[in-house]
């Protein structure tokens, strides 16, 4: 439990975060998780989408030039994604 001056800084610490980022507070009262930008949310699937295309792709020839390419992007996907959580 916290003291009455705890709550009192705590207090003091929410009005300014109000003042400072209303839109931010609003977001964190309702418990809504703020939407990634539509750019970055299009750039994560195109990369998902090439990576899967590449691995398609060099299967069907027999190609291990395109398996690789396709390695490294599914690769790259990874990274992107666990970036994203990581934030989070």
């Amino acid at each position: 439990m916290l003291s009455h001056h705890d709550r009192q800084e705590l207090d003091k610490i929410e009005r300014w975060f109000e003042l400072t980022e209303p839109a931010l507070a609003a977001r964190l009262r309702s418990g809504r998780p703020a939407r990634p930008p539509l750019r970055r949310l299009a750039v994560i699937l195109s990369l998902d989408i090439t990576a899967g295309l590449f691995m398609l792709l060099g299967m069907v020839t027999n190609s291990p030039a395109l398996l690789l390419v396709g390695m490294i992007t599914v690769t790259t996907a990874v990274i992107v994604h666990l970036s994203r959580f990581g934030r989070g």
